[in-house]
């Protein structure tokens, strides 16, 4: 398990790494530090199949919407997939609105996502 001090918690699942944001704000503030750390450690995993774990996340602008569609497009470049949990109301009203989810998948659990990911090395 990795920490970016209290922003982040990766964690090696064997399928994918998860990917816990632990910071409630992903602005033109956090994002830069956030991004600079996670573009790294993603090359350093030769960019992994990825759940990105929002559920603290409650704002996110469009620096977080671009970063969050810059490291997805990384790993599928890498034929691998990032997916998201997220039930922010919130955040799922602007993902839609952007059409986040061209991008990639969006769940409500961890549990639906870890199965997306599993039946996805199956098929």
């Amino acid at each position: 398990m990795v920490r970016l001090g209290s922003m982040i918690e990766i964690t090696d699942n064997g399928l994918y790494f998860m990917i816990s944001l632990k910071i409630e704000e992903l602005d033109f503030i956090k994002t830069p530090k956030f991004s600079e750390y996670m573009r790294d450690k993603l090359q350093e995993l030769n960019y992994p199949n990825v759940i990105l774990d929002l559920e603290k996340l409650y704002y996110i602008d469009s620096t977080g919407l671009s970063f969050l569609i810059n490291i997805s497009r990384r790993i599928k470049e890498s034929n691998h997939e990032m997916v998201v949990v997220c039930t922010s109301t919130k955040i799922l009203q602007l993902f839609d609105i952007a059409k986040i989810g061209m991008f990639f998948k969006i769940f409500d659990t961890i549990q639906s996502a870890e199965q997306y990911l599993a039946s996805k090395k199956t098929d």
